[in-house]
C-alpha cells in the first residue's frame, strides 16, 4: 500500500491537485474584495509610490495605538509596483503562502511519509481556512506562512545550532511582528522549544537578527518618541483569559477549528445569485448553508486529535526526544510545546482572542490531525479511516467551490456584500481598480484617509 503511494502517477496526482488548490487560490484571489481593513493596508503602499511617504508604523490594533515598523509598507508596496491593481496584492499573499507551504512540506517530508504528505495536501493546502486566508488582502493573513516557516526553521535546528536556520527563524519572529502581532506568539513557543532543548540556538546568527530588526524598528522608536499615542497600546488585565475562562476557551476553540471545516460566519454567509441568478439560489442556498452548519461538527476529529497527543506525551514525553532520533518524534514534541505554550498564552492574554489571532497555529493544529490519521492509515482502521477522509474531501471541495463563488469576500453585490466606505482615497478607488471589480460606497463624511 505505500509504494501506491509514492508511484509515479500518485507523484503526478499529488503534484496536480496541489496545482489545483493554487489555482483555485489565484481565482478567489482575482475575485476578493475589499472593506476598511483592505483598503486602509493598500494606503501604505499606495502613499509610499504616489506620495513618497513612508510611515513609521503599521496597521492600527485593536488595543490601540499602531503595530511596530515599516514591513506592512514593504510588503504592501512591491506587488502594487509589479502591477497597478489592488488585486495584484491579494495574489501576493497567494505566492507567500505557497513559497511557505512548499518550504515547510520538503523540510518535514522525512516526518510524515507518503501518507502523510497527502493528509497535509488535504487538512491544510486544500483546507478552506487556508485557502480563503490565502487569497485576499489583510495583514492578519501572513501569520499563516509565519506559522509555517517558524516550523521549517525549527526543524533545521532541531540538531545542532545553524547560522543560517537560526537568522532566518528569529527574522520570521522579528520582523513578523510588524505585520501582525501574533508573531509574538511564534516568540514564545521558540522560548520553550529552548527550554525543552528541541531546538539549537546558533548565538551569534541570532545576535545578528536581533540587530537587523532593532535597526528595522529605528525610524518606529523615534516616531513614538515625539508621539508616545503611535505606540501599542495595553487593554484589559493579565491572565483576563485565565480569570474569565471564556476568552481563553474561545482561543483554544478557534485553534482547533483551523484544522476542521468549521468556519467563520463571514465565510459561510452564501448569496449565489450575482454569479448564477436568484433561481439558482433559491434552490442552493438551503443545502449550502446545511452544509456549513453540519461541518461545525468536523471540530470533533482535531478535538480527537489534541487528546490523543497529549494522552500518548504523558507516557513518552515527545519533548525529551534525542536530537538524532527520527523527525516523526521531533515533530510530536514541537506540537506537544506549541499546544501548552498556547493555551498558556491565550490564559495569559489581557484581551479575548479572535480568530485571526490563531491563524498563526494554523499548520501546528493541522499536522496534530495529520500525525495520528496517518498512523491509522497504517492499522486494521484503514478502511473505515479513508472512508471519513472521502466525505472530508468532497466536503471540502464543494465548500470551497461555494466559498470562491458565493462569500462575501468573493463576490461583488449580494446580500452582506464588502463596502469600502472612502472619501480621500478616491484616487486610490478609482487607479487601482476597486471601483471595477468591488462594491464601492463613497461617503463624504468619512474623510479619514489621510497620511499625516
Amino acid at each position: 500500500m505505500n509504494s501506491a503511494f509514492r508511484s509515479p502517477s500518485r507523484t503526478v496526482l499529488y503534484w496536480s491537485i496541489f496545482g489545483l488548490g493554487l489555482a483555485v487560490s489565484i481565482v478567489m484571489a482575482l475575485r476578493s474584495q475589499v472593506e476598511a481593513d483592505q483598503v486602509n493596508q493598500l494606503r501604505f503602499g499606495w502613499w509610499w509610490i504616489t506620495q513618497d511617504v513612508l510611515l513609521p508604523h503599521g496597521m492600527p490594533t485593536s488595543a490601540g495605538g499602531f503595530s511596530p515598523g515599516s514591513l506592512i509598507t514593504l510588503f504592501s508596496a512591491v506587488p502594487l509596483m509589479i502591477w497597478w491593481d489592488f488585486r495584484a496584492l491579494a495574489l501576493s499573499m497567494v505566492v507567500i503562502n505557497m513559497a511557505a507551504f512548499l518550504f515547510l512540506e520538503r523540510s518535514i517530508r522525512p516526518a510524515l511519509g507518503s501518507r502523510g504528505r497527502w493528509l497535509l495536501l488535504l487538512l491544510l493546502w486544500l483546507g478552506p481556512w487556508r485557502m480563503a486566508f490565502s487569497s485576499f488582502i489583510w495583514p492578519p493573513n501572513y501569520a499563516l506562512p509565519m506559522g509555517l516557516l517558524h516550523l521549517a526553521t525549527a526543524i533545521h535546528m532541531r540538531r545542532k545550532p545553524v547560522a543560517l536556520a537560526t537568522f532566518a527563524h528569529v527574522l520570521v519572529i522579528g520582523l513578523g511582528a510588524q505585520l501582525h502581532s501574533s508573531a509574538a506568539l511564534l516568540a514564545l513557543i521558540s522560548i520553550a522549544l529552548f527550554a525543552t532543548r528541541l531546538i539549537k540556538v546558533h548565538w551569534s546568527a541570532l545576535a545578528a537578527a536581533t540587530c537587523a530588526t532593532l535597526l528595522s524598528l529605528i525610524p518606529w522608536i523615534h516616531a513614538i518618541a515625539a508621539d508616545p499615542s503611535l505606540a501599542p497600546a495595553g487593554a484589559g488585565f493579565p491572565f483576563r483569559g485565565l480569570a474569565l475562562i471564556y476568552p481563553m476557551a474561545r482561543g483554544l476553540g478557534y485553534t482547533l477549528r483551523m484544522a476542521s471545516l468549521s468556519l467563520p460566519s463571514r465565510l459561510t454567509a452564501f448569496d449565489f445569485t450575482p454569479v448564477f441568478g436568484a433561481g439558482v439560489d433559491h434552490w442552493l442556498l438551503p443545502p449550502m448553508t446545511l452544509l456549513a452548519g453540519v461541518a461545525h461538527l468536523s471540530v470533533l476529529v482535531p478535538i480527537w486529535a489534541v487528546a490523543r497527543l497529549f494522552r500518548k506525551a504523558r507516557r513518552r514525553r515527545p519533548w525529551s526526544q534525542e536530537a538524532d532520533g527520527p523527525l516523526r518524534g521531533w515533530l510530536k514534541g514541537y506540537l506537544s510545546v506549541a499546544c501548552c505554550t498556547a493555551a498558556l498564552s491565550f490564559a495569559a492574554s489581557p484581551t479575548t482572542i479572535m480568530y485571526w489571532q490563531t491563524q498563526i497555529l494554523m499548520a501546528t493544529i493541522a499536522l496534530t490531525v495529520v500525525v495520528p490519521l496517518e498512523a491509522l492509515l497504517r492499522t486494521r482502521r484503514r478502511t473505515a479511516t479513508k472512508r471519513v477522509l472521502a466525505m472530508w474531501a468532497v466536503a471540502t471541495v464543494v465548500l470551497v467551490i461555494a466559498i470562491t463563488t458565493a462569500a462575501p469576500m468573493f463576490r461583488q453585490g449580494g446580500h452582506y456584500a464588502a463596502i469600502a466606505v472612502l472619501l480621500a482615497d478616491q484616487p486610490l478607488i478609482d487607479e487601482l481598480g476597486l471601483r471595477d471589480h468591488c462594491t464601492v460606497t463613497i461617503d463624504p463624511e468619512h474623510d479619514w484617509a489621510h497620511p499625516d
